[in-house]
């Protein structure tokens, strides 16, 4: 199979495309595994997935799939409430 180019055939131009198994994403801040293939959010879940200098399963370390359309991205899961109720204030307006 060849490699998905990006601009062509529904992969976006800004995607980036990994040689060796074809998987592609978007997203500055993602990292991509080479070891199991998998695909992150960020370097805290991919760090998170690797125990002792192997990668293990990212649900058995607590992160979370989300379907993207070039494929699963596993990351943390959101703060209870929703990431809005980290930034909420009890505070009233005297």
């Amino acid at each position: 199979m060849a490699l998905p180019i990006p601009g062509e055939n529904g992969v976006p131009k800004n995607a980036i495309v990994h040689g060796a198994c074809e998987s592609w994403w978007t997203g500055n801040e993602r990292s991509h595994c080479g070891g199991c293939h998998e695909t992150y959010s960020s370097l805290t879940a991919f760090d998170k997935h690797r125990k002792g200098g192997q990668c293990v399963d990212p649900a058995s370390v607590g992160l979370v799939a989300r379907e993207k359309p070039y494929g699963t991205l596993w990351g943390n899961p959101a703060p209870e409430g929703g990431y809005a109720a980290l930034y909420a204030t009890n505070e009233v307006a005297a």
